[in-house]
């Protein structure tokens, strides 16, 4: 069989060695600095290898890697449950606990009901590719399973997509209705969630359509395109965004990184942690309602006393769940507070001596140091950058 090398081709090919990189850049960073891009990691590498399976069923060019034949769905039970983890671990900074391995019981299912055919010869699954080839009907019945009848597998892999796709969706507007004020870092993770949960719509809505008329040629030359179109905008995304690769702030800032350190070096149950996530609330509602951070020179003793939490639960939580120290947390709200009084069109005339001062920052240069960490660019240049956009 002849297979011409097109530009189609030229793209899917360059999109699977970008996955594949990429996948093994997030995963490097992933196991050493930012823990929550593991789960990123291991789903990119699996779309990547399921392109590659898709790829050759959709040129025929599986004939010759007969190796590669049921293994997409593999790759795709993988991959499902990988962006909502992604998801849990970044809004929850938390890691991979033992009940996670419950995700992978779909893959365990399916490894079971297929394992004479996977653990076929190249010989044997060749003749079993040369009969369904021409036809992806019958490829997507799945009919060799040994006790789950036709069908069932392609149909369960759908549904199973979906439904973690709206857990993730779920999570991820939960998450974006608790930020208070969003940072430019997580506008970033905002807005590359986006896209992210935009490209995973179209990896599983097209099976839906199949209802209405849609042939699983279509379905899969959508999907096909959608699992390009991801690997191409992830990969480049992540390399143009260090805060989306390894956990580097916008600005130079090493908040995350810290963050994680903490989270490997001293990893807390599952009750603490809910008893953490408590105080953390009570300490941001009483230092944003009473604007605590506006006042100069407010220590964590201060805080302390005014909350009537201990100094050492306060730094507990701060490390856990925001992965700063006390000054570098009461910094971040007044910087973040001053970019919300430019948004409004309020201190447009005023020095940087005044803005400081009106932030709770004892002097200018303080107040620049600060707003270089968290927003990268120095308050007066973003000021002017707000007024001219």
């Amino acid at each position: 069989m002849e297979i011409s090398f097109d530009f189609i081709t030229l793209v899917h090919l360059v999109a699977i060695v970008l996955g594949v990189v990429s996948s093994a850049v997030i995963l490097y960073f992933g196991f050493k600095t930012f823990p929550a891009n593991q789960p990123l990691g291991l789903g990119q590498l699996s779309i990547s290898l399921g392109l590659l399976v898709s790829f050759s069923l959709v040129s025929q060019l599986i004939v010759y890697w007969p190796f590669l034949y049921r293994t997409g769905q593999i790759f795709a039970l993988i991959f499902i449950p990988m962006p909502y983890l992604y998801t849990v671990f970044y809004t929850k900074k938390r890691q991979w606990r033992w009940y996670d391995l419950l995700h992978a019981l779909p893959l365990l299912i399916y490894l079971v009901d297929y394992w004479d055919v996977l653990s076929m010869s190249s010989a044997q699954k060749l003749l079993l590719i040369q009969q369904e080839i021409n036809d992806l009907d019958v490829m997507a019945k799945f009919n060799q399973g040994k006790f789950i009848g036709p069908g069932f597998h392609h149909i369960f892999r759908t549904v199973l997509f979906s439904a973690y796709w709206v857990a993730q969706v779920i999570l991820f507007v939960k998450w974006v209705r608790s930020q208070s004020s969003i940072t430019l870092q997580n506008k970033v993770w905002r807005n590359w969630m986006l896209v992210f949960l935009g490209c995973q719509f179209f990896l599983w809505f097209p099976f839906y359509l199949s209802f209405f008329g849609l042939d699983n040629y279509t379905n899969y030359q959508i999907i096909d395109s959608f699992s390009v179109i991801w690997l191409l905008l992830s990969s480049l995304s992540l390399f143009f965004f260090p805060s989306l690769l390894y956990g580097k702030p916008i600005g130079g800032g090493e908040g995350i990184s810290k963050l994680n350190k903490v989270l490997m070096k001293t990893p807390i149950s599952e009750g603490e942690e809910k008893k953490l996530e408590e105080v953390m609330r009570s300490m941001e509602t009483h230092m944003d309602e009473s604007r605590l951070f506006l006042k100069t020179g407010y220590t964590i003793n201060d805080f302390s006393r005014d909350i009537h939490i201990p100094v050492y639960l306060i730094s507990k939580c701060l490390n856990t769940f925001k992965g700063l120290g006390f000054v570098e947390y009461v910094n971040q709200k007044r910087v973040l507070y001053c970019v919300e009084k430019f948004k409004n069109g309020e201190w447009s005339n005023y020095k940087v001596e005044a803005i400081a001062t009106e932030c709770g920052f004892s002097n200018r240069n303080s107040f620049t140091n600060a707003f270089k960490k968290f927003l990268g660019t120095s308050p007066s240049e973003y000021r002017e950058t707000f007024h001219k956009s």
